[in-house]
């Protein structure tokens, strides 16, 4: 009995590695669960374009649009988990929405983590008019005016709302929330000071802040970002530990094999290296990451609980 089961594990794991080696055969679809032109579309054009390269195959970028970010998403979790269909993601799928309202799939079980491609951070911007230089003057002008100071924000649950429930709490401050249906519809609110403050990924409003039309007070990463490296980050502007970003990160459905998964993350992080690549994710004001798939999985554990506190602490709930 002891030398069959022997035999037929060998058997197994032979076959789980002529698998691998003979990955990828066929066209793969990366599905990305936004609409082209946007950033989480731009990484996955420019690592797919380089792995097509690689592999010798079509590498087809998917765009499945709804439910932010979680119907393509989902349509992932259903595919056949053979390397075949994989998701770009970023936060609001895998991080956030799951604790605002029920998605058909649990974000920490049903994926099969590849690697944390890139971040960026997200940034507090304010009205020029506003008599505020740094994050500590805006955070002063915000206690003596309580509940009357607005923030900006793509929407309801997103993270840069969420961002500013967590600087509200840190610093205890009170500001008004303001959604509006995408970056775009707030920023001449914000630059004409309807509303004195937006919260934003940093390419978003990169052009106006170098064109003096807003200014940034803080980054919301641990560390400065390479495309801005004079803007101060939240934790060195007297919030220590404070972190919020935008990600993009690479899943695969949960069953996928393991040396599937290794092929797929050697390769991918292969490609990161290469300079045209990193340049264009760099122009999303991104810096690359490339780590493993246990720390990518640990990330996202971390990632989930981090939003799920602040919802909760927050009372944040959708309209």
């Amino acid at each position: 009995m002891k030398c069959t089961s022997r035999l037929l594990f060998a058997l197994v794991a032979c076959s789980s590695q002529v698998f691998a080696q003979a990955y990828p055969n066929r066209a793969v679809r990366m599905v990305v669960p936004y609409s082209a032109g946007g950033g989480t579309d731009i990484v996955a054009r420019a690592v797919a374009q380089k792995l097509n390269e690689t592999w010798g195959q079509p590498v087809i970028v998917d765009n499945r649009v709804g439910a932010s970010g979680t119907i393509g998403a989902d349509m992932v979790t259903k595919a056949p988990a053979d390397g075949y269909t994989l998701l770009m993601a970023s936060p609001a799928e895998i991080a956030v929405n799951h604790h605002l309202y029920k998605v058909g799939y649990n974000p920490e079980k049903d994926f099969a983590p590849i690697t944390l491609v890139a971040i960026t951070p997200l940034v507090v911007a304010v009205y020029p008019g506003l008599p505020v230089k740094n994050i500590q003057e805006f955070v002063a002008l915000a206690r003596d005016k309580p509940g009357t100071m607005g923030f900006a924000t793509p929407g309801t649950g997103s993270t840069q709302h969420l961002t500013g429930e967590m600087l509200m709490a840190a610093a205890g401050i009170k500001l008004v929330h303001i959604p509006y249906k995408g970056a775009g519809q707030s920023i001449p609110d914000v630059m004409g000071g309807q509303v004195p403050v937006g919260i934003y990924g940093l390419l978003t409003i990169s052009q106006q802040a170098k064109a003096g039309k807003l200014r940034v007070l803080a980054v919301t990463t641990p560390k400065r970002s390479s495309s801005a490296p004079d803007w101060p980050t939240l934790a060195e502007s007297g919030f220590p530990g404070f972190d919020t970003s935008l990600w993009f990160g690479l899943l695969a459905p949960a069953a996928t094999p393991k040396e599937i998964i290794g092929k797929i993350h050697a390769d991918v992080v292969r490609v990161l290296k290469q300079p045209e690549v990193a340049e264009r994710i760099a122009s999303q004001g991104a810096d690359i990451v490339g780590n493993t798939p246990a720390e990518f999985a640990a990330f996202i554990a971390a990632e989930s609980a981090k939003y799920a506190s602040i919802i909760r602490q927050a009372g944040v709930k959708l309209d």
